[in-house]
């Protein structure tokens, strides 16, 4: 009780504070949230503004910091897009100049397929839009131009990151990219990178290469698929010379289809057009590289985790990797990890594994995909080999049911959601569930559209604790009460 006293008497006083200095006229106590506002409030009624996203962090009473993204239209003429800059910066040396308030960490600004940082001194901006005006007249289709105040010292961080120009691959990306920042002073010392979906070309001009990427390329989170880096060991100030995995990355492109790559300084990451060369092309790019440099190739649509191929585990992403409708594959020395483009597709990697002898090796098994083909909802079950072989049954009987709007397992743990039904459609649906999992399992059933998420431990009858759920409103009870009824009866 004493503790409780303490922390009820500190929380009253902090109010009481707040109280006195929101009236004697210090300012919105929550600054970040209102820093936001002000910017937005700054670019109201600005039509060549497309969208204005704030963001902050009220970390104190009266502090906190701030950050803005500025989307412009495309068709913004020179002279506007000067005055919107002016406009930005300075308001954001009005707040540098505040004895408090919120910090403002940076605003980005996106225009025809570049974005820039915008600061507070108008010398720097006029930099940035200088910088900006001659990329464009260069042909270069977007990039990121950052650069940051000065510091007291006089040193700065910046980096300018190009995408290639039609016709030409991210090295070139990278080279003018170099060139523009030896060039630029306040670019001197940026780290500066290269972008394009394609790489280099070694077949030659009269090679059709119009599709570089092997099919079923897993999506690298949208990143380009080929990209180089001064940057040293992920810092953002620190630059250095990739000269040394340019080359390994060149002389591995000569002897195999190369289809994704990542350079810097101290690291390649690559990935090769088939699988089955993976330990052949290691042994180029290691053998072109000091010691100190980390290599990672992977081939086609299979992932090694931690870069590491196993041999016995090779024939077995061999034969996956040939079904229709298999995407992607994860692979460790034991365990296989599947995208598909659906059930079906799953189906048939089951049915290769259990026909194939060397998939003995495989102990833990994992299969994402679609409930339907191009529909959002989706499925993921992961666990032992045969208990995921079991879950994964329970989803294409649902799917052919036509209940099943989602579903996600793994070692002891069920969460599915069935499209809304009446009870005999419902049930039929619960009664499946119930059927093939294990006893003890955590599970829950939702229903699409309606509210409510309930948790519990499958067994032959079931009470739902509500306890933890006071505020449950009376449809979250009702849907509650129903998945008990359902699930008792079935």
């Amino acid at each position: 009780m004493p503790q409780n006293r303490t922390i009820r008497t500190a929380a009253t006083a902090l109010l009481a504070m707040a109280a006195v200095l929101g009236l004697s006229g210090c300012g919105d106590v929550n600054a970040a949230s209102a820093a936001g506002r002000d910017f937005e409030h700054l670019l109201d009624g600005v039509p060549e503004v497309a969208d204005v996203d704030t963001t902050g962090s009220n970390t104190l009473p009266w502090s906190g910091t701030a950050s803005a993204s500025v989307l412009m239209d495309d068709d913004v003429t020179d002279d506007r897009l000067s005055a919107i800059v002016d406009r930005i910066g300075g308001f954001l040396n009005e707040q540098a100049k505040r004895s408090g308030g919120a910090t403002w960490e940076g605003v980005d600004l996106t225009v025809r397929g570049f974005t820039l940082s915008v600061l507070d001194r108008r010398a720097d901006n006029a930099t940035q839009l200088e910088l900006l005006a001659s990329l464009e007249d260069e042909g270069v289709p977007g990039g990121e131009l950052q650069l940051a105040s000065a510091g007291t010292d006089g040193a700065r961080a910046s980096s300018l990151s190009l995408v290639a120009r039609p016709g030409e691959d991210f090295l070139d990306a990278y080279d003018l990219a170099r060139a523009t920042a030896d060039a630029t002073p306040a670019y001197a010392a940026a780290v500066v990178s290269g972008r394009s979906d394609d790489g280099v070309d070694p077949a030659g001009p009269d090679e059709d290469d119009a599709d570089d990427a092997a099919p079923g390329f897993p999506n690298w989170d949208r990143d380009a698929r080929f990209s180089i880096s001064s940057g040293v060991d992920d810092e953002a100030t620190v630059s250095g010379d990739p000269g040394t995995t340019r080359a390994a990355y060149l002389a591995v492109a000569e002897q195999f289809e190369v289809i994704g790559a990542t350079l810097t300084p101290d690291t390649i990451d690559l990935r090769i057009a088939s699988v089955d060369d993976v330990a052949a092309a290691t042994a180029v790019a290691t053998g072109a590289v000091p010691a100190n440099v980390a290599v990672e190739i992977q081939g086609g649509i299979v992932t090694w985790d931690d870069g590491v191929q196993s041999a016995d585990m090779l024939p077995v992403v061999q034969a996956l990797g040939a079904v229709p409708g298999v995407t992607a594959i994860a692979a460790s020395s034991d365990s296989v990890r599947l995208t598909v483009a659906g059930p079906g597709a799953g189906r048939t990697a089951l049915d290769v594994l259990d026909t194939l002898p060397e998939a003995s090796v495989v102990e833990s098994l994992g299969i994402d995909g679609p409930v339907v083909s191009g529909s959002p909802g989706t499925f993921s079950v992961r666990g032992a080999r045969g208990d995921a072989t079991v879950l994964f049954g329970l989803v294409e009987r649902l799917t052919a049911m036509g209940s099943l709007a989602s579903a996600e397992s793994s070692v002891g743990r069920l969460q599915v959601e069935f499209h809304a039904g009446d009870d005999t459609t419902l049930g039929a649906a619960i009664g499946l569930v119930k059927a093939s999992v294990a006893p003890g399992t955590w599970t829950s059933i939702e229903v699409e559209g309606e509210r409510g998420t309930w948790w519990f431990d499958a067994t032959d009858t079931i009470t739902i604790d509500a306890s933890e759920y006071a505020d449950a409103s009376p449809e979250e009870t009702a849907l509650r009460e129903r998945i008990e009824r359902l699930w008792n009866a079935a």
